[in-house]
């Protein structure tokens, strides 16, 4: 399946709709206004809370958690040693992640384990950062849009922008 991640270009409190690949608001992002933690909660097209995004402090790269409502965790992180390998790695309950590809482009893919599960493109002619995903892995939709926008929030960083802390 495929999904339209839309971030707006003006937004106070980091919120956003997911499209699902015809056109059809699939997932919200809502994060609090002027937030300490920097929060942000996944919704279903119903309204009903998924997940909350994280930042985790203190760790000598940037983090974040994906917190999902059974009480299980992703952990996002980026590598000491990007050089040689991807620059991001998920940490899952189901086992570990890559992050490969060209981050400065922001094309890249997520594996596990060698097998594609998710593609990611960013889109260069928009007002905002607009990423299509793939996701070949469908009961790990929630999670790996997740990822997506965590990746997105750590390049920001990156740039010494206020987005993403």
């Amino acid at each position: 399946m495929k999904y339209l991640i839309k971030q707006k270009l003006l937004s106070l409190s980091d919120s956003f709709s997911i499209e699902d690949e015809h056109g059809r608001a699939a997932y919200m992002v809502k994060g609090k206004v002027f937030s300490f933690s920097s929060s942000q909660t996944l919704f279903n097209a119903s309204a009903q809370p998924l997940l909350k995004i994280r930042r985790k402090y203190l760790t000598l790269l940037p983090a974040c958690r994906i917190v999902n409502n059974d009480g299980s965790e992703w952990l996002v992180r980026k590598r000491f040693w990007a050089l040689l390998k991807s620059r991001f790695v998920v940490e899952t309950p189901h086992g570990q992640l890559e992050m490969t590809g060209n981050f400065w482009q922001h094309e890249y893919e997520i594996r596990q384990q060698g097998q594609l599960i998710a593609s990611i493109s960013k889109k260069w002619f928009s007002w905002s950062d607009t990423y299509a995903v793939q996701i070949l892995k469908p009961e790990w939709t929630a999670q790996l849009l997740a990822v997506v926008i965590v990746i997105d929030r750590l390049q920001h960083s990156d740039r010494n922008s206020g987005v993403g802390d």
